[in-house]
């Protein structure tokens, strides 16, 4: 993710997914105060449970937003 792609989540509650260290996924859902440049470590989404690297994000969604593999589920249901 670039960070004029994370700024349009600022202000916004989100669930973000990504990867640690040991290349596990993990998922927590909080508000993002911010999309910042930290020098020598690059792009940070800064939430209020974590601060988050932008290249170890895999996906993020806005909380009470339904994609569009949802919106199937729930059509073809």
């Amino acid at each position: 993710m670039l960070l004029a792609e994370a700024k349009s989540y600022i202000g916004k509650v989100c669930t973000v997914r990504f990867l640690d260290r040991n290349n596990e996924e993990h998922e927590v859902s909080s508000l993002v105060y911010d999309a910042t440049y930290v020098p020598l470590y690059g792009g940070y989404f800064v939430t209020d449970m974590d601060d988050i690297r932008l290249d170890r994000i895999v996906a993020v969604e806005l909380v009470g937003e339904k994609t569009e593999a949802s919106i199937a589920e729930a059509v073809a249901a």
